[in-house]
Order: structure tokens, then sequence, then C-alpha cells
């Protein structure tokens, strides 16, 4: 049994024209306001003194819309299932070429995500945002991993790498949750909204997770290998997208 299998021409442009008219409308949103979620990463940059000595400024940043943040994930995924359809229309998509493609998109889905979640929480500090970066998406590559496991009927041997993959992922919301909890401590907590919409990724997240636990093991629902693949698309284009949308609805709502 080999799982999963490419998946359709029809599946994958669906999903594709999905995350574009969210892409688009991202994009007119944020161009016509300028962004309605500012946030600020911190870091200290090197300064040269007269004498040819280095010193650090503590405190300097930047400013950018969280809105244009989630952009590239939209743009990453949505330029995949595209790239995807394309062969598949003619009947030439492999599936180690289609599961290459899937984990680079979720892989980046993860990691923007958890960097603009991460910020809109309070985590403002760039050694740390780009740790929490570098969990997120080598975990997905993971998955890469376990699609290329042997695999046989009743064998489980070839989850191990989906296993690391979610031990690994759920580390930055750890970092995340403990940032949310030092705030109620302190007396400063994140809004209602920033809550809610954190709530509302990790939610999606889960069941992303829970959506590639279904196609990788050995028997269920996603067995058959067409089911397997459609649902691979629908995943990780809910895994771009909700988020995406989640952000942008914050951004018009306000808190």
């Amino acid at each position: 049994m080999t799982l999963p299998a490419p998946p359709s021409a029809r599946s994958a442009a669906l999903g594709a024209g999905v995350l574009a008219g969210q892409l688009l409308v991202s994009v007119l949103l944020v161009v016509s306001t300028g962004g309605l979620l500012d946030v600020m990463v911190s870091f200290d940059p090197p300064q040269v003194s007269q004498d040819g000595s280095f010193a650090f400024v503590p405190g300097a940043g930047i400013w950018f819309s969280a809105e244009a943040g989630m952009l590239p994930v939209l743009l990453v995924t949505g330029a995949v299932l595209a790239w995807l359809a394309v062969p598949a229309s003619r009947g030439a998509l492999s599936g180690p070429a289609a599961s290459t493609l899937h984990w680079v998109a979720v892989s980046q889905s993860l990691g923007i995500t958890i960097v603009i979640i991460a910020a809109l929480n309070g985590v403002d500090e760039a050694a740390t945002i780009v740790a929490l970066y570098a969990l997120a998406a080598g975990s997905g590559m993971l998955g890469w991993l376990s699609d290329r496991a042997p695999r046989h009927d009743g064998s489980r041997g070839h989850l191990w790498p989906y296993a690391f993959l979610t031990v690994l992922a759920i580390v930055p919301w750890g970092v995340v949750a403990l940032v949310q909890v030092t705030g109620i401590v302190v007396g400063a907590p994140a809004s209602e909204g920033v809550r809610v919409t954190t709530l509302v990724v990790l939610a999606v997240t889960a069941l992303w997770a829970a959506a590639e636990w279904a196609i990788a093991r050995p028997a269920g629902l996603a067995r058959d290998p067409e089911r397997a693949a459609a649902l691979r698309v629908a995943s990780s284009a809910a895994l771009a997208s909700i988020p995406a949308g989640a952000v942008v609805v914050l951004g018009v709502l306000g808190g």
C-alpha cells in the first residue's frame, strides 16, 4: 500500500482558487488600509563606535502589519496547489513530487503562522521569533520523511516521523501559552480578540494534524488513496486560509 496518492487536478485547482480569492481580498484590504494590526519585532543591532569596537543598541525594532505577514502563507500554499493542478491535469503528477510540494507549503504555513500569532500575543524578541519559526517549519518537513518511510499493510513504523512532527510542532504553542499566562499573572493579559484568534488557529492546526494522522495510519476513513489525496488538499488549504482569515477578521473587528 502506498500513501498518499497525488491529488486530482480538480481538487488541487479548487483549493488553489479558494486561496487565490482570499489572497486577493487580503491584499486589497492591506493596500487600502495600510495595515490594521501593527506588531513589532525588537532586536539589538550592532553599532560600531569611533574606536572600531562593537556595541549593541537595545530596544530597536521594526513595525509591520500582521495581515501582510499572513499573505505569504496564502501565496505559497495557493501557488503549490496551482502547480500541482497543472501536471495532474496531464496525468503526469507523481506521488513523490506531490508530497514534496505539499510539505514545503505546510512547513511555511506552520512557521509563518506561529510567528504572527506569537507576535500578536506579545512575543517580540527577534531571536525568540526566529526559533519559533524554525521549530514549526522544521517540524513540517518531518512529514516528508513520514511519506517516504517503508509502508506495509498493518505496519506503523512509518508513523515515527509523524510522532516527532507533532512533538516539535506543539513546542511553539507552549511558548505562546506561557506568554499568555504570564500576561494574566502580571495583570497585562492579551486582548480578548487575540485570545480568541489564538484558540481558533490552534484548533485549525490540531484538526490539520488529525487529518494527516488519518492519512498516515494504515487503516481508517482515509485509507482509500483518492480520498486521502483530497483530504490532504482540503487540510492544507484550511491550514493556510483559516488562520490568515482569522488574523484579517481580528484586524477588521479590532480587539
